[in-house]
């Protein structure tokens, strides 16, 4: 008799569920999963006899699932309770941080993705600097568990040192690690306090006097990518700080942008997007308080945090993101006549695919 309650709560649940997902309206995105919900599919004579039409049914049930990120929060838990240390390739590390899988990564890819850098510089005539941003996989390497897939990002990063101007990131960092947060728990990025180290040593790389740290706001809670993968129903939010430029101009593809900040997108899950209005294929910052100079940026979603307090030095900064650009870079280089080319990347995009090699022109 004991078990006859609980046995009426799983009927329960087995019926209301599917009654649940028939009357209640579909979800287009998914905010703690940070990615579009898949739609009802049409049911078609060619799909049903293709077999298409069962999988993708399959798939629109799985999303459209009452209470689906409760559901979700529950396994990545109970994965985490049961002892896995990677779950949905997230990295459970200790002081509750979470760390990307990186042992996917090829050499190779840096190669690649070097020389190619290497080929623009001779193509150019311009001095060209790569700021290789590791991961918290290397600076927080304390709080990585023992035999976890991760990549020798530092072999990484020395190996890209054998085709152009790296800049010294690594060492830095993992010596200011223990007074402030670099890393968000959460999200693979890197905080303002992070982007402040990597500014600092563009400017000793580049002969520059570094300028006060930019006006900082704090946002709160944020969770970020890596909790979208894995969201622990005990996990600490981060706290984001976004820098506030106002001198700086932003244009985005010929348009022109009210300040650096996306404010919308501080009201949604993934704060980082609100950054110079997420990634684009190319973008402008203006600084009308300087009179000359020029630079050539390629990006990742890394310099977003960092082109504000750049952009202080110089009257126009010319950022592409390899990850969208579709156009020349070499003619787009030349068209800029700038002054130097500043490669800001994370050492994520030059080993996990060839992004910079297959740009046009390289």
């Amino acid at each position: 008799m004991r078990k006859a309650p609980l046995f009426l709560i799983a009927v329960t649940l087995l019926l209301a569920l599917p009654f649940a997902q028939a009357v209640l309206p579909d979800r287009t995105f998914s905010e703690m999963e940070n990615r579009v919900l898949s739609q009802r599919p049409a049911l078609t004579l060619s799909a049903i006899s293709a077999g298409r039409w069962s999988d993708t049914f399959e798939t629109y049930c799985a999303d459209q699932l009452p209470l689906r990120d409760a559901f979700v929060s529950l396994y990545t838990g109970w994965e985490a309770a049961a002892g896995h240390r990677v779950v949905e390739g997230v990295i459970l590390g200790k002081d509750g941080r979470l760390f990307d899988r990186t042992d996917s990564w090829k050499p190779r890819n840096v190669t690649m993705n070097a020389s190619a850098l290497g080929y623009l510089v001779e193509e150019t005539g311009l001095p060209l600097y790569m700021l290789a941003i590791p991961t918290a996989n290397t600076v927080y390497a304390d709080c990585v568990p023992k035999g976890a897939p991760v990549s020798d990002e530092e072999a990484l990063i020395k190996l890209a040192g054998k085709y152009v101007n790296v800049i010294p990131l690594l060492e830095p960092l993992r010596e200011q690690a223990g007074t402030e947060p670099l890393f968000y728990r959460t999200d693979h990025h890197w905080t303002a306090a992070g982007a402040r180290i990597g500014y600092l040593q563009v400017c000793e790389a580049l002969g520059l006097d570094p300028l006060p740290e930019l006006k900082l706001t704090e946002q709160s809670p944020f969770y970020g990518s890596l909790y979208a993968r894995c969201p622990l129903p005990w996990q600490q939010a981060d706290a984001f700080d976004y820098p506030e430029a106002s001198s700086i101009r932003l244009t985005v593809n010929g348009e022109e942008k009210d300040g650096l900040i996306e404010r919308e997108k501080l009201t949604e899950r993934d704060l980082y997007a609100a950054l110079l209005y997420g990634n684009h294929d190319r973008m402008e910052l203006i600084n009308d308080s300087v009179a000359d100079g020029t630079w050539f940026v390629i990006k990742d979603s890394y310099a977003n945090a960092l082109l504000p307090a750049l952009a202080r030095h110089c009257h126009h900064i010319v950022a592409i993101d390899a990850r969208y650009f579709a156009g020349n870079v070499i003619e787009e280089v030349q068209n800029t006549k700038g002054d130097l080319i500043l490669c800001i990347h994370g050492i994520s995009s030059l080993a996990s695919g060839r992004t910079l090699a297959l740009l046009e022109g390289l």
